[in-house]
């Protein structure tokens, strides 16, 4: 491969709104540009071929975007927040450390398998899946079946099998943790549902830290739902507040209960709130993973059959609230390094594998494995 004289950046996808841009940075200063720009998290400081990190791009101290890179020897691909502003800051950023901008990025392609496990297949799905990681803690669970995870359980398993009803089950596990990795890429929907002035929008502005829903004491503040994603301990979770559930009198505010209902039986739980002694859970509501919170316990006794009490002023309450809903969802004690399928091709390989070994066949199991890694 003949080395450039100079370093171009090329921005590869479209322009306009999408999910991620992708800028490829190719030429002897890759890496004094990106030492320049880019700031890796502590836990993706790592540097060396071949290693994806995420952190932010960086000017003057001041954050242009999240980005994950790609980088190995006179080549990186940086990817970014898809829209023209974030695309357009980052171009001129590498343009301001000495990247020449150019139409398209040079013929050569990134390598897409790690070096220990040869796993091109595992690389490609990874990269096609980023865009949807909405914080680090989805980044690295992503990241890590590139370089530990799933690649290391199939590669292992290729080179030394070991104990076959051990390794059978851990194929299985990391099969069955497809739902899981889709669940932290498509993050799950909480309802807050209940009677009015109850302290339904005060409790989903504490519980996403800021102010997303107008708090007041008038019933019916709230005429449609607000729908906001938020992190709990790095667990995205799509946040959704509702209008009171009662019996209005006028047509606005009964298309808002409505409304208010759809959310809440379309939602993968339910956060109940009540302020009296005892929270009442609707029949429409029976067959939902609902979560009973009493509402106010800094001036009001918890009702008596309530799961958790909150304090949404004073934020008493909140963590274990959080808690509870992490566990009504199985998204609680989330472990990045652990082996977990995030493509329905990785979970269908990894459980015939496991078939494969449980019926004695070694053969088949190594073809299976292969091909996971390497498609």
């Amino acid at each position: 491969m003949t080395r450039q004289l100079e370093t171009s950046a090329a921005l590869q996808t479209p322009p306009g709104k999408g999910g991620i841009a992708v800028i490829a940075l190719a030429g002897p200063d890759v890496g004094r540009i990106l030492a320049a720009v880019f700031r890796p998290l502590k836990s993706h400081a790592q540097t060396g071929p071949d290693v994806i990190r995420l952190g932010h791009l960086v000017a003057d101290g001041r954050c242009i975007d999240e980005a994950v890179v790609h980088q190995r020897e006179g080549f990186a691909e940086i990817n970014i927040h898809g829209g023209p502003a974030a695309a357009r800051a980052a171009m001129e950023l590498l343009a301001k450390h000495g990247a020449r901008i150019v139409a398209s990025a040079p013929a050569e392609t990134f390598q897409t398998a790690h070096p220990r496990h040869n796993n091109p297949a595992v690389g490609r799905e990874m990269l096609e899946h980023l865009p949807l990681a909405a914080s680090s803690l989805v980044a690295a669970a992503l990241t890590q079946q590139w370089s530990a995870g799933i690649s290391e359980l199939a590669a292992g398993a290729v080179r030394s099998p070991g104990p076959a009803s051990r390794l059978a089950e851990a194929l299985r596990d990391a099969s069955g943790d497809l739902e899981t990795m889709t669940r932290l890429l498509t993050p799950p929907e909480v309802v807050i549902a209940g009677p009015p002035n109850v302290g339904k929008s005060a409790l989903a502005n504490a519980l996403v830290g800021r102010q997303v829903s107008i708090v007041d004491e008038s019933a019916g503040t709230t005429r449609d739902w607000v729908r906001e994603l938020t992190l709990f301990w790095g667990v995205p979770v799509w946040l959704t507040d509702t209008a009171g559930l009662w019996e209005p009198p006028l047509p606005v505010d009964a298309e808002a209960v409505r409304r208010a209902r759809h959310r809440a039986e379309n939602a993968d739980l339910v956060l109940l709130l009540g302020a009296s002694r005892r929270i009442e859970v609707p029949p429409w509501l029976h067959a939902r993973n609902v979560l009973k919170v009493s509402s106010k316990c800094d001036i009001l006794a918890p009702a008596g059959n309530a799961e958790a009490a909150v304090a949404s002023l004073t934020g008493q309450g909140l963590d274990e609230l959080r808690e509870k809903i992490l566990v009504s969802l199985h998204l609680d004690a989330i472990d990045p390094a652990r082996a977990m399928a995030f493509t329905q091709r990785q979970a269908d390989l990894l459980a015939r594998a496991a078939d494969a070994i449980e019926a004695g066949d070694a053969d088949l199991a190594r073809q299976q494995l292969g091909a996971l890694l390497k498609g």
